[in-house]
């Protein structure tokens, strides 16, 4: 065969094929930017909603309020489509088609952002939307867009005559409503290990209240005190003067005590309001005498959570014997089907092997299986509705996600957003983003309380209560813990607005040092670096665990030991049990006195 005929057939054969293939992997890699591109914006705008969230309530004192909560949501989905807008310079009517929904998962249920249809009966009844005339609208299903009804994380428990309803919560709060053999009843409360806890005292001053939490019945070497508190807080106003003053959680609001003055105030418009004597206000006023010594203002939040807790763990343990997984029943009777199975565990009877402060227990597996299946199939149904209002050429359905974003989910106050059916190239963009965060006024995560430590120059600084620098006895590293713990978010940046364009700034745990700030720092190891910590659960323990050299567990302290690692770890798990249990009694939801009925 002549080489002029070989090349006519490669022209005519590998030629166009080349082309081809060529044309498809300039494609292929225009699809892979455009996803890259797509998923990275919607992690940004998800951040920014988050960002947003977090904004809003860490510097609005009723961010836990209904309506206060539900503006501040809003705000936060406002947020999101307009960065999403922005980034692909659209109208945000162009590209919040491409959004089935967006997911606000808080304390003790979630909200869900979507396209939902609305029933109009009445006249001249419009929603969201410009005025139309009452004939077109009465009795016509209309498109609206926003925050859905708020969905608990509830699961109902049947077995024999006992048929009950659980709200649980991103933490050991439970709500129980529903004839557990004594009637209809209502019970709410934390759900603890009551055998952790011993009462010592407990009468009519408040002052002289005080209990022993302990991990270990056999010994008294992991015992922790729980008394009375001086928490301080310091208060910029808006005139410049400043100060650190006394407080306490009361209903849900900081109350703080003016030494001068010899009054209570409420911290409100950056300026001091003055709680009066009057009749309204007996109630609190008695509350705060009684805990008012010395010219100082004391907590008892503490005391009274695991008191409280002690109460409604006893009386719930005894009415929910026996009741396990398989007794998670739907609405028709049918047993309820998890991603993971606890078998015949008791899921309510708190011990040691099933401690609710602990990740791995019965009650806490179940906790985070109730809250992933409410999720999915409310979101699954959302999603899934979103495809009536949608031109049909897309089919809008929940991805599957991933373990580890489940993970985040069910323990943290979390952000869950989509984007679907976006054309890129010969495939659709569909993809999720999770985004959670700990910076705000819904729970107290394990994780995040926060242990003060000031060195031998005076220069205070804030850590993990796992964090491995703090865990170095004292005379290794001349950190020495001055402070009780707090709860993360009162180390975060609050504003003050002078006027329009006029803001001043101040850290709650700073403090005055005559008339000048101490200022506060955060730990370069644990919270700047984010390097490896011990879990909240081996501090609650009271065993710190870390690998050998043969990468094996091992015991690096124990609170029950005499070494001085042992010694610190006893001193840090202190503060932490003490702070674990004020900073969850004092959240708005839950101001609960013993149990409910």
């Amino acid at each position: 065969m002549k080489i002029q005929y070989i090349a006519v057939i490669f022209i005519i054969i590998i030629l166009p094929i080349a082309m081809t293939m060529s044309f498809y992997i300039a494609s292929q890699i225009d699809t892979i930017n455009l996803q890259t591109q797509y998923n990275s914006e919607l992690k940004n705008c998800t951040y920014d909603c988050m960002r947003a969230f977090q904004i809003n309530t860490a510097n609005n004192r009723y961010s836990s309020v209904a309506n206060s909560k539900i503006r501040d949501i809003e705000a936060a989905a406002s947020a999101f489509y307009k960065s999403l807008s922005s980034n692909q310079d659209v109208r945000i009517e162009d590209i919040s088609q491409f959004v089935p929904a967006l997911v606000f998962t808080l304390y003790d249920g979630y909200y869900i952002h979507s396209k939902y249809e609305n029933v109009y009966g009445g006249e001249n009844i419009t929603i969201g939307k410009p005025q139309i005339e009452a004939e077109i609208l009465k009795g016509k299903e209309y498109e609206n867009e926003g925050l859905k009804p708020y969905i608990y994380y509830s699961c109902r428990f049947k077995k024999g005559q006992k048929d009950f309803v659980v709200n649980f919560t991103l933490d050991n709060a439970i709500t129980i409503y529903g004839d557990l053999g004594e009637g209809y009843k209502t019970y709410s409360g934390y759900l603890i290990n009551p055998n952790n806890v011993t009462i010592d005292s407990y009468g009519s001053n408040p002052l002289n209240w005080s209990l022993t939490y302990s991990n270990n019945s056999k010994s008294s070497l992991d015992d922790v005190k729980v008394e009375k508190e001086l928490l301080t807080e310091h208060l910029l106003f808006a005139n410049g003067n400043q100060g650190d003053y006394d407080y306490l959680v009361y209903n849900g609001q900081k109350i703080y005590y003016d030494t001068q003055q010899r009054k209570y105030f409420f911290y409100q418009d950056y300026e001091k309001l003055y709680l009066t004597e009057s009749s309204g206000n007996v109630d609190v006023n008695n509350y705060l005498k009684a805990r008012t010594s010395g010219n100082h203002l004391y907590s008892t939040s503490s005391f009274e959570y695991y008191q409280t807790a002690k109460n409604f763990s006893e009386k719930i343990m005894a009415l929910t014997a026996q009741i396990c997984q398989a007794d998670a029943k739907d609405v028709n009777g049918n047993k309820i089907e998890f991603a993971v199975d606890t078998g015949n565990d008791e899921i309510f009877v708190a011990d040691e092997n099933n401690d609710p402060l602990i990740s791995s227990s019965t009650f806490n597996e179940i906790r985070m299986q109730v809250i992933r299946k409410s999720i999915e199939t409310n979101l699954t149904a959302a999603i899934a509705q979103y495809s009536d209002f949608d031109n049909g050429l897309y089919e809008f359905r929940l991805p599957k996600m991933s373990e580890i974003d489940w993970e985040k989910i069910t323990n943290k106050v979390s952000i869950i957003s989509f984007l679907q059916g976006i054309p890129i190239g010969h495939k659709y963009f569909n993809n999720y983003c999770v985004i959670t965060n700990d910076n705000n006024e819904e729970t107290v995560n394990k994780e995040n309380i926060y242990v003060i430590t000031e060195n031998a120059s005076g220069q205070r600084e804030y850590h993990l209560s796992g964090c491995m620098e703090l865990a170095k006895p004292e005379s290794d590293t001349n950190l020495k813990i001055v402070d009780v713990a707090y709860n993360n978010l009162n180390f975060v940046r609050q504003t003050v607005r002078i006027s329009e364009g006029n803001y001043l700034y101040f850290y709650p745990q700073t403090r005055m040092n005559g008339n000048s700030i101490k200022t506060i720092t955060a730990c370069y190891s644990c919270i700047v670096n984010a390097g490896a910590v011990h879990t909240a659960d081996e501090i609650i323990v009271g065993k710190t665990i870390e690998k050998d050299v043969n990468w094996n567990d091992t015991i690096k302290a124990d609170v029950t030991g005499a070494s001085n690692e042992d010694k610190r770890l006893k001193e840090i798990r202190e503060y932490y049990i003490r702070a674990l249990g004020r900073e969850r009694y004092d959240l708005y939801r839950f101001n609960i006195d013993s149990f409910t009925t």
